[in-house]
């Protein structure tokens, strides 16, 4: 009989298997009767480790633009201004972006802005370590590479550094200075 191990999240989750229907309660025991009145199955699914990476199977490469304004909740609002985009396996939530798989990923930058930025990304580890920053002008137009492990978060920061825009450091987090999108780079207008 083929059985899918799950990690409850909620306090009762059904299965399916094949023949039969178990339901897992909060202890992650499955109880259920077998195809035919057969015997009980229990599943005990791995301990979970607290702050352990998640390793999701089958993630779709996906497309994600990190996209700056520059002048934050007073700007123009086209998102354009420090932009870093790049596919890979990642889940995006919300504002959180880390990579479900080892990859190297190349992220591509671009700048619509007056305004000359200094962007800095770090690659947090999900064992607590960092990579040493990567540290590029915004209109340089480079190529970033991110080594990428499973569970390796991204953060993204900016600051101006030449123009009359704000010279606050700004972070990827912030709703009025970045947007974090699936399939967007804003790399046209002005």
């Amino acid at each position: 009989m083929f059985i899918r191990t799950c990690v409850t999240v909620a306090s009762l989750v059904s299965l399916i298997c094949a023949g039969c229907v178990a339901r897992v309660s909060a202890t992650g025991r499955a109880q259920g009767q077998g195809a035919g009145g057969g015997p009980t199955t229990t599943v005990t699914p791995p301990p979970i480790t607290p702050g352990a990476p998640v390793q999701i199977a089958g993630t779709p490469v996906v497309r994600v633009g990190v996209n700056f304004e520059d002048l934050g909740g007073q700007g123009d609002r086209d998102y354009n201004d420090a932009v870093m985009c790049f596919e890979g396996r990642f889940n995006v939530d919300g504002t959180n972006v880390v990579s479900t798989e080892v990859q190297r990923v190349v992220a591509s930058t671009s700048s619509r802005s007056h305004c000359r930025h200094r962007v800095r990304v770090e690659i947090h580890h999900a064992d607590g370590t960092r990579d040493a920053p990567l540290t590029f002008d915004s209109r340089s137009g480079q190529q970033v590479p991110l080594e990428l492990r499973v569970g390796s978060r991204l953060e993204v920061f900016t600051q101006t550094y030449e123009g009359v825009c704000s010279t606050t450091e700004m972070n990827m987090h912030e709703a009025d200075n970045c947007r974090v999108l699936l399939d967007v780079c804003n790399t046209s207008g002005e």
